[in-house]
């Protein structure tokens, strides 16, 4: 019996610092590494000083370890005549320094262009959010020196919007609606459309009600 209760006692330890390397593994893997951050600091301080007139590189670092952006760590750099706030990180596939303003500078600039079209058009129980996809704008071969407006790029935004409601029977005609006038008022030329609607709890309904347009 005594053999039994110290192997089993030797066992649960096993499991007790087993469980605990884990959650140290984990709380580590969830915590910047200071190093990582100076090395893309000092990095984004010489791509900013050669490419940008008016940029400064804050004292913040972007770090994602989620997988939410194409990058782990990124300097966080403002543009002082636009005001616009953008990423400046090493491309993981081709070792390129690379930066987010352009595509940030749209997204700033439609986000507002639309905000009282939205308001108009689906009221106060919406949120939204505007997108670039970075590599189509890359394509475009324009620099921070003598960029393009949104307008005249032949790239279409992605337009997520939220309603915090149950579905209605009238919303793919409102939301047609809606991007129709955006058309006529020379607001967009074109976009893909998402719509996604929330339960009352908050969470977004996964049922198939969600709405894909584009124009």
């Amino acid at each position: 019996m005594k053999r039994y209760l110290k192997w089993l006692l030797a066992g649960f330890g096993v499991i007790v610092i087993g469980v605990a390397g884990l959650v140290f593994a984990f709380y580590r893997s969830m915590q910047p590494d200071p190093d990582e951050e100076a090395k893309v600091m000092k990095m984004a301080e010489s791509y900013v000083l050669e490419r940008f007139k008016d940029a400064e590189v804050t004292e913040d670092v972007l770090f994602d370890n989620m997988g939410n952006f194409p990058f782990e760590y990124a300097a966080i750099v403002v543009d002082s005549v636009t005001g616009t706030e953008f990423y400046v990180y090493e491309n993981e596939s081709t070792g390129e320094i690379v930066d987010t303003f352009l595509s940030s500078k749209w997204e700033d600039a439609v986000t507002e262009a639309i905000e009282d079209s939205i308001d108009t058009a689906f009221g106060a129980d919406v949120t939204y959010v505007v997108l670039y996809d970075e590599e189509s704008i890359r394509q475009l071969d324009v620099s921070s020196a003598n960029p393009i407006a949104y307008q005249t790029a032949d790239v279409s935004p992605t337009i997520l919007l939220t309603l915090h409601r149950e579905p209605e029977a009238d919303d793919e005609e409102r939301v047609r609606t809606w991007m129709s006038a955006l058309q006529e008022n020379d607001i967009l030329k074109r976009a893909e459309i998402r719509v996604d609607y929330t339960a009352k709890n908050g969470e977004l309904l996964d049922d198939g009600t969600g709405l894909d347009l584009s124009f």
